[in-house]
């Protein structure tokens, strides 16, 4: 019952639809103005009763100027922190790569890969211990001290992981260092 109430107060201040996005383009907006009209209605269908915004079984023009107003100062505030950019401008920094950096990245995935696959075989701790040390760049003393873990024991655990992985993937890591994705 109350919802049939909330949409037949905004039919009515939906009859001025036009009216409203004139108003918004008066403040400058021509791209974004029903959107703004739009969110104008969400928000009052949320914030506001029918007694505030409807006299006479007309819209209240002045609370609707406010709303109005008041949306697209929001908007107008986000709208500036937003950095819009000219492609035309900067289309020499977007690079593509050449086929043999693609061949090299493609290579270090694949090695990346062998590693997770080696590291399925750690216990949980080795394993957690050690993508926190791959993954963060994070140094062993402030590895210790953000898990409250001694030092000596996270440098024995990835010192440790370092060697398994040494040990087992000699071969492709020599592959990598060389150039020769091929065998990899």
């Amino acid at each position: 019952m109350k919802e049939t109430n909330r949409l037949d107060w905004l039919k009515i201040i939906y009859k001025d639809h036009k009216e409203w996005i004139k108003i918004v383009k008066g403040f400058g907006e021509n791209v974004y103005s029903e959107d703004i009209v739009m969110e104008t209605y969400i928000r009052l269908s949320k914030y506001t009763t029918p007694e505030n915004i409807i006299k006479n079984n007309k819209a209240h023009r002045g609370y609707m100027y406010i709303s109005l107003r008041s949306v697209y100062y929001q908007f107008y505030i986000l709208k500036k922190r937003i950095d819009m950019v000219n492609i035309d401008d900067y289309e020499g920094l977007l690079q593509l790569p050449d086929y043999d950096e693609l061949q090299e990245q493609e290579a270090f995935h694949k090695v990346c890969i062998l590693i997770d696959e080696v590291s399925e075989n750690w216990t949980w701790y080795e394993r957690k211990l050690f993508m926190v040390y791959r993954d963060s760049g994070l140094s062993i003393r402030k590895i210790a001290a953000g898990t409250k873990i001694s030092w000596v024991s996270v440098f024995n655990t990835i010192k440790n992981c370092k060697q398994d992985v040494r040990s087992k993937l000699s071969e492709t890591y020599e592959d990598l260092k060389n150039e020769d994705y091929d065998r990899i």
